[in-house]
């Protein structure tokens, strides 16, 4: 037995139209049938479409009533999402952008009641206040949404899809680097920590994410390369972010100094960097207790693990001259990540200018 259908009520090609949803051989098809001519009046064609779907389409199933959004979300969405095998951090996040922004936003209404306009003055208000990068994830997670509800019957059509920001956005945020003279002072200023200064390494000079680094264990490591094999994402040990991130990197020579000196006093463990307990170091919690004060007595700021990786990739566009060979140390899918958000573009555009005048004063 199918499910309850109100149909889709469109008026095009001089005639009104209803459009339904019929499972042909397993698989679920969207079909349209003319009702009446469109100089008919829309509540008569209203009452044929009524008609027509009692009779041809639902036949034998009662009338649910429409869902709400929330309800939606509670009941089926949420599941759908926790059993699709996503990273914790991805749940996490998309959590949080339909505690913070969206489930208060949908409220009482019905998915087959919402609208394009209501989404768009809805984003066109959030652009006051909010960046773009986060509009844009608040826009995907509610159009993923309906999505899913039209997937599986629960409305006819995904109003979100068409839905922008009509006005001026707030630009981007600047994402924080470190240079390889700051990254240098960076592991200085730890020289008392040296579990410390290898995690930061790491960071710069091999790409690897904060939970790739936490995840690393004594066998991942050869004379000659560190083999990316999983990652820590809040908490719970999986696999890395994407295939692209399970990579074998060279060690270089800051990263084989500091693995040598650290590798002397950590002894025979599992992991490579532990702490009391014999399980695998918080990278948060090493930050918080020993990275953040260290640099702050030595007057340096601190912009996250995620800065040593920005950096490398700005370092490695400056050296090749191409984005591909940030991507690929990085574990990026493309190379339009890596040069729209791991690569400093003000450097790029001096550089560039420089070499340029350098060429004509020859």
């Amino acid at each position: 037995m199918g499910r309850y259908q109100d149909g889709h009520l469109v008026k095009r090609f001089g005639g009104w139209h209803v459009r339904y949803y019929v499972t042909e051989q397993g698989i679920r098809k969207q079909k349209s049938h003319r009702l009446c001519s469109a100089d008919e009046t829309k509540s008569h064609a209203k009452e044929l479409r009524d008609k027509f779907l009692a009779e041809q389409v639902n036949i034998g199933v009662s009338n649910e009533g429409p869902m709400g959004v929330v309800e939606f979300w509670d009941k089926i969405y949420w599941d759908f999402i926790k059993d699709g095998n996503l990273k914790p951090s991805t749940l996490h996040g998309y959590r949080q952008i339909w505690n913070q922004h969206l489930k208060a936003h949908f409220g009482a209404m019905n998915l087959s009641d919402y609208k394009t306009a209501t989404m768009t003055n809805f984003l066109t208000g959030l652009a006051k206040k909010l960046r773009p990068r986060t509009l844009d994830r608040i826009k995907w997670l509610a159009s993923a949404i309906f999505a899913h509800a039209v997937a599986t019957g629960k409305c006819e059509s995904n109003p979100i899809r068409d839905a922008k920001v009509l006005g001026k956005t707030l630009p981007n945020g600047v994402t924080g680097f470190y240079s390889l003279e700051e990254i240098e002072n960076v592991i200085t200023a730890l020289v008392d920590h040296p579990a410390a200064q290898l995690v930061m390494a790491l960071s710069f000079f091999a790409g690897l994410r904060k939970g790739e680094i936490q995840g690393l264990q004594w066998p991942d490591i050869d004379e000659n390369y560190i083999h990316v094999r999983r990652a820590f994402s809040r908490g719970v040990v999986s696999t890395p972010k994407s295939k692209d991130s399970v990579r074998s990197l060279p060690i270089i020579g800051p990263v084989k100094l500091l693995l040598k000196l650290w590798r002397q006093k950590a002894g025979e463990k599992v992991w490579l960097f532990t702490n009391s307990e014999g399980t695998a170091q918080n990278m948060d919690q090493l930050a918080r207790e020993v990275i953040i004060p260290c640099l702050k007595k030595a007057e340096i700021p601190w912009r996250g693990y995620h800065a040593g990786r920005r950096g490398l990739g700005d370092a490695l566009k400056q050296l090749t001259g191409s984005s591909d060979a940030g991507r690929d140390v990085l574990g990026q899918a493309t190379s339009d990540v890596t040069r729209d958000h791991y690569e400093d573009k003000q450097r790029s555009r001096i550089a560039a200018l420089k070499l340029l005048g350098s060429s004509l004063s020859k």
